[in-house]
C-alpha cells in the first residue's frame, strides 16, 4: 500500500537536489531543495523572434522624442547620437528619495532526519497563528488504520494562546518540496530561510499519520532560529502537527504538563533541581559547552548516573540547530559517578567534514 501511495504522488521535477551519503550540501539561501514558496529562479528571457533589430544600410540611427507620456505627439529631431538627444531633453527637477529603513530578516532553519518513507513528509510555515485540529488516526476492530476528520478551528495571532478562535485565511510564506524517496529516504538535511519579525505557524505533515519516528526509522524534525530551538518532533498519531511561534523567538521555561519527566516542547529531560544542594559541599558544578557542525540535528547527548547508560539520566539535550553553541550548567550531587554520552546520528562526529563542532 505504501509503494502504491508513493507512485501516485507526482514529483516536483528533476530538479530535486540529491543528498550525499549521509549529509546533503546546504545552500545558505535555503533554495538547495527548492523549498521556498515561489522561489523558482529563472534566467533572463531571450529574444526568440528571429528579428534582427540592427538598422541595415545606415551607419547611424534616428531617435524620436515623445512630447507627452502616451507618445501620441512626437517630433523627429535631426540628431543622430544619444549625447545630442540628451542635450535637447528638458532637465528634470531633483526629487528627494524617501528614507528607506533597513528590512529586518530573521534566519530560521528546518532540519529533518527522514524515515524510510520520505515521500510522505511535508511541511510549511504560515503567516499568523493558526491552531487547527488535525486529522486524527485511529484503528478499526480488525487492526486496520483509519483517518477521522475533526472539525478544525483557527486562532488569531493575538488570542491563540488563550484559546480564542477566529476564522482567518492561511497564507503560506515558505513550504517544502516533494521529497523524492530515492534522494531522501533515511537521510538528513537542513533547509534555511529568512523571515521578517512576526507571528508564524509551523505545520509538519505526514501523509500516513504515523510520523517519522519510530515505526520505520528514527526520524526527527527540528525548527530553530538563531541557534534557539523552537520545537522538536517526529512521533505522530495525526496527519499534522502545528506550533505557533514568534520571531524574534524567546525560549520559554521548560514545562512538563504530562509528568513524564521531559520538557513538552523539546523532549529533553527536565532541568535538574539542585536548589537543596550547596555547591562545593554537597554538589559539584557540571559545565558542558557544545558547538554543533552544519548538521546540528544529528547531535544529541545524555548524562547518566553511574558508569554506563543503564543509570539514571540526569540531563539530556539535542537535537540542535546548525553551527550554534550551547552551554549547560548543573550542580550534581557529590560522591557519585557520572558518565556523559554524546551521540551523532550519522556516525561521523561533529568535526571536521561538516564544520568545526566540538
Amino acid at each position: 500500500e505504501r509503494e502504491e501511495g508513493l507512485d501516485s504522488v507526482s514529483s516536483a521535477g528533476d530538479g530535486d537536489a540529491a543528498v550525499g551519503d549521509q549529509n546533503a550540501s546546504v545552500d545558505d539561501s535555503g533554495s538547495n531543495n527548492g523549498e521556498e514558496s515561489g522561489g523558482t529562479e529563472g534566467k533572463g528571457r531571450e529574444d526568440d523572434s528571429g528579428t534582427d533589430n540592427t538598422s541595415e544600410g545606415n551607419s547611424k540611427d534616428n531617435y524620436t522624442i515623445a512630447d507627452n507620456v502616451d507618445g501620441n505627439s512626437t517630433d523627429m529631431i535631426n540628431a543622430t547620437e544619444p549625447d545630442e538627444i540628451e542635450a535637447m531633453l528638458p532637465t528634470a527637477s531633483p526629487t528627494e528619495s524617501p528614507s528607506m529603513s533597513p528590512t529586518i530578516c530573521i534566519p530560521i532553519e528546518v532540519g529533518i532526519i527522514f524515515d524510510e518513507y520520505a515521500g510522505e513528509t511535508s511541511w510549511k510555515v504560515l503567516r499568523g497563528a493558526h491552531r487547527k485540529q488535525p486529522i486524527r488516526r485511529g484503528f478499526n476492530d480488525d487492526g486496520n488504520s483509519t483517518a477521522e476528520e475533526v472539525e478544525g478551528k483557527v486562532a488569531s495571532a493575538a488570542d491563540d494562546q488563550q484559546g480564542i478562535t477566529a476564522q482567518e485565511q492561511e497564507t503560506t510564506v515558505w513550504e517544502s518540496i516533494y521529497y523524492n524517496p530515492n534522494n531522501f529516504n533515511s537521510r538528513a538535511d537542513t533547509f534555511n530561510q529568512c523571515l521578517p519579525p512576526g507571528t508564524y505557524t509551523f505545520v509538519f505533515s505526514d501523509r500516513e499519520a504515523d510520523g517519522i519516528c519510530c515505526n520505520h526509522g528514527e526520524g526527527v524534525y527540528l525548527l530553530s532560529t538563531e541557534g534557539k530551538v523552537v520545537t522538536i518532533g517526529g512521533e505522530m498519531y495525526t496527519k499534522e502537527r502545528r506550533y505557533v511561534f514568534d520571531l524574534p523567538f524567546e525560549e520559554p521555561e521548560a514545562v512538563d504538563e504530562n509528568d513524564d519527566g521531559l520538557d513538552d516542547r523539546t523532549g529533553w529531560v527536565m532541568p535538574f533541581d539542585s536548589s537543596k544542594y550547596i555547591e562545593g559541599e554537597t554538589c559539584e558544578n557540571f559545565h558542558l559547552e557544545l558547538k554543533t557542525d552544519a548538521y546540528g540535528l544529528e547531535t544529541t547527548w545524555a548524562l547518566f548516573e553511574g558508569s554506563d547508560e543503564s543509570g539514571r539520566m540526569f540531563a539530556s539535550g539535542g537535537p540542535y540547530a546548525s553551527d550554534a553553541v550551547y552551554e549547560v550548567d548543573y550542580c550534581l550531587p557529590s560522591e557519585q559517578e557520572y558518565v556523559l554520552y554524546v551521540y551523532d546520528w550519522a556516525r561521523e562526529g561533529i568535526c571536521c567534514e561538516s564544520g568545526n563542532g566540538g
